[in-house]
């Protein structure tokens, strides 16, 4: 049996292993949709806003020596009882995900964490979870693709599955403005939440008060010149709906014809007008006591 080590994110080398796994791990897989790095780095750096108020670590598994996952093991302020976890990127293997969990919950318990829940990173409406249901969805930009052994290493891990943090999406299609949704201007000055996951690409005819959407980056797969020729372009062939504040019955809606003025063909939305319709895909989060 290969021997799986884990370690503390030390040094720049280290955290430059723990960003860009992922990127190594599925460079091949056309259902993977990379984050755009710069986002990644930004989130991810230790001088974030972040740990003003709360506190984390960073770790990587190594099997036989080579990096083959990562995990984070955070608090949301210092003195939390909840604990959690989140950048979960596993190889396929039991033994390095059971260590990563193991590790994280360590870490947790020794600050006083009575649960560990996740994957999350550092604020819940930053990602949605581990994909359970619809791998063979491809991911957008907003709403990540995992392999069937992310949720199943954790589970034999020894975590639960939560329901209630369930996360479905549904594509709908772009609409015209109609009697109920009514027209509703793009925000003068846009509001970051949600869009900095594509920085500079973000669309401003996607950004709506209380509801905001961004453009799949995925075609260009992180390619500067590729996402700067669609950017200038505005060549995009599809959006993620990445944040609601408000009914989605009426936002939704909204959103749905602000796409439809602006020519995208898609939309990834948390919502449906039809709940009874089965979900695209569905991310879930797990827990287990400490």
């Amino acid at each position: 049996m290969a021997v799986v080590t884990v370690e503390e994110v030390s040094g720049r080398p280290a955290f430059k292993r723990f960003v860009e796994f992922a990127y190594a791990q599925f460079r091949n897989e056309s259902r993977w949709s990379p984050p755009l790095i710069a986002h990644e780095r930004r989130r991810l750096e230790p001088h974030t806003p972040f740990f003003d108020r709360g506190d984390g670590e960073y770790f990587l598994a190594r099997r036989q020596g080579i990096v083959a996952g990562r995990i984070t093991a955070h608090i949301a302020a210092k003195g939390d009882e909840q604990g959690w976890f989140g950048f979960y990127d596993t190889v396929d293997d039991p033994a390095v995900a059971t260590a990563l969990v193991e590790q994280a919950a360590t870490w947790l318990r020794d600050h006083g964490c009575t649960t560990m829940t996740g994957p999350a990173s550092f604020t819940l409406d930053d990602g949605p979870g581990v994909l359970v249901d619809g791998f063979d969805v491809a991911g957008t930009t907003g709403r990540p693709w995992h392999p069937p052994w992310y949720a199943g290493h954790l589970e034999s891990a020894g975590l639960a599955r939560v329901p209630k943090l369930d996360e479905p999406t549904w594509r709908l299609p772009p609409t015209e403005l109609g009697v109920d949704n009514g027209a509703i201007a793009p925000l003068a000055t846009p509001s970051s939440k949600g869009v900095a996951v594509v920085g500079r690409f973000a669309d401003p005819r996607l950004v709506l008060p209380g509801i905001a959407a961004v453009p799949d980056l995925t075609p260009a797969r992180n390619s500067a010149i590729a996402l700067a020729r669609r950017a200038k372009r505005r060549d995009w062939e599809g959006c993620t709906i990445v944040s609601i504040d408000g009914d989605p019955a009426t936002l939704v809606p909204r959103l749905q014809a602000a796409a439809f003025t602006a020519s995208y063909q898609w939309i990834v939305s948390p919502w449906s007008p039809e709940p009874a319709a089965p979900p695209e895909t569905v991310h879930a989060r797990f827990t287990v006591a400490l």
